[in-house]
């Protein structure tokens, strides 16, 4: 059996649980106004950026599972211009509501990985690269994806104030 360390589900944990707390200071004192413009036509505001973090968890821990569950399985990337495409009006979702979503959502991926042993994080699929990839890699995503949009959340940020 595998020795706990890094990248063990305690570790993973504490790193996903670090990258949403960053990513979540960004907001801090953020105006309603500020949360929903976009610093231009083409780019997200931060509640755009809000909103698809829910889903996003929730696609990356189904993808966590069928890894660990089926070595044949194929690694689907999170799909961010459908998401638009079906989120035209996630600059109008209420604040409370947002912050709610992620939340849950967040809370089910820590639990699942909680209940995850070394052995289940080993397990081995495949990426569309053509390499291996486990479900320990799938929660790493996590972290950096939070660091990512909490950089452009600081960048939207700069942009659009006074």
């Amino acid at each position: 059996m595998n020795q706990p360390g890094p990248g063990d589900a305690a570790d993973l944990i504490e790193r996903i649980r670090d990258g949403r707390r960053r990513l979540l200071e960004e907001t801090r004192g953020i105006s309603d106004e500020t949360l929903r413009t976009r610093p231009n036509a083409e780019e997200w505001s931060v509640i755009e950026v809000l909103t698809h973090l829910p889903d996003v968890d929730r696609h990356w821990l189904a993808q966590a599972l069928a890894i660990r569950d089926n070595p044949d399985h194929l690694f689907v990337h999170f799909d961010d211009d459908r998401w638009k495409r079906e989120h035209p009006d996630a600059r109008s979702t209420p604040r409370a509501a947002v912050l709610q979503a992620m939340q849950a959502a967040h809370e089910t991926v820590l639990a699942t990985l909680a209940q995850l042993d070394a052995d289940d994080l080993s397990r081995t699929a495949r990426h569309p690269r053509g390499i291996p990839y486990t479900v320990r890699d799938v929660f790493l995503r996590y972290p950096a994806h939070d660091e990512n949009h909490a950089n452009q959340i600081a960048g939207i940020r700069t942009r659009i104030s006074p």
